[in-house]
């Protein structure tokens, strides 16, 4: 914890530095950070509510579907960048790790800063459109940023122990990307999990990401306190795998560094 205050103003102004340089050459900029989710929230909510007219279960809002979906689609989006940014951090700034005494750690949370920024900012722009049409909101919003950040420590954790391997390993960065589109069609994300068979809904409780997207589900769509083993399995997750993935790392740490 002291390295990550000392290294403090590091990584926010990397991460900002990134946020305005992600779209440079364009003509608008950094606003694009806000403009790019936007228009994905807008096209998903046009098309199922509109065109491709899509209804949850016992709901009669026409934009439901579009809600649900957009309500896993955008915290999901996040988490692969993590873990498939964050897989490759070491190699990216392996100049820096060769030449600095600077810790690792300190670039992968510029990358989960970075990503988490533009999630709350997907968010904000979720709950503006929610509102727009005529949704209503809970309290139990106010939920929503606790589980975005056991969300986010989790992928943080994994990207942490498949970055601490890739250095070795080169080949699970690229795994990666296949891996995480058939993990996400094994989330609940894009269809609603009780028009599944009872066997495959058994299987999907073994998937951690079931419950963090559960979780959001039950509190945006439905209006629902998640359940108790929700929140316990959400906790669970989170600390051992920022465990998992500190251990990993402080274990490899001298090889890392030679091998890069």
């Amino acid at each position: 914890m002291h390295s990550v205050w000392k290294y403090r103003k590091y990584i926010w102004d990397n991460s900002i530095s990134e946020l305005k340089n992600r779209y440079a050459g364009s003509s608008l900029g950094a606003i694009w950070n806000v403009l790019q989710p936007l228009f994905q929230i807008l096209i998903f909510t046009y098309v199922f509510s509109q065109i491709m007219i899509s209804k949850l279960p016992n709901m009669e809002s026409s934009a439901s579907f579009a809600i649900y979906l957009c309500a896993g689609l955008i915290p999901w989006t996040t988490f692969s960048e993590i873990i498939i940014r964050g897989s490759n951090v070491f190699l990216v700034n392996s100049t820096y790790l060769k030449k600095l005494a600077i810790p690792e750690y300190i670039f992968m949370l510029q990358v989960g800063l970075t990503s988490s920024m533009i999630l709350f900012i997907s968010m904000g722009l979720f709950l503006i459109v929610i509102l727009f049409l005529g949704q209503s909101i809970s309290l139990l919003w106010l939920l929503v940023p606790v589980i975005l950040f056991m969300f986010i420590i989790f992928g943080l954790g994994l990207a942490f122990i498949l970055a601490s391997i890739n250095v070795f390993f080169k080949d699970i960065g690229q795994f990666l990307v296949s891996f995480t589109q058939i993990w996400m069609w094994l989330t609940p994300i894009v269809y609603v999990k009780e028009l599944l068979p009872s066997s495959f809904i058994r299987i999907i409780k073994y998937n951690p990401l079931y419950y963090y997207i559960d979780s959001l589900h039950q509190i945006i769509v439905f209006a629902k306190f998640p359940s108790f083993s929700n929140w316990l399995y959400m906790c669970t997750f989170a600390i051992v795998s920022s465990i998992l993935g500190v251990t990993v790392l402080k274990t490899l740490r001298s090889e890392i560094r030679d091998v890069i």
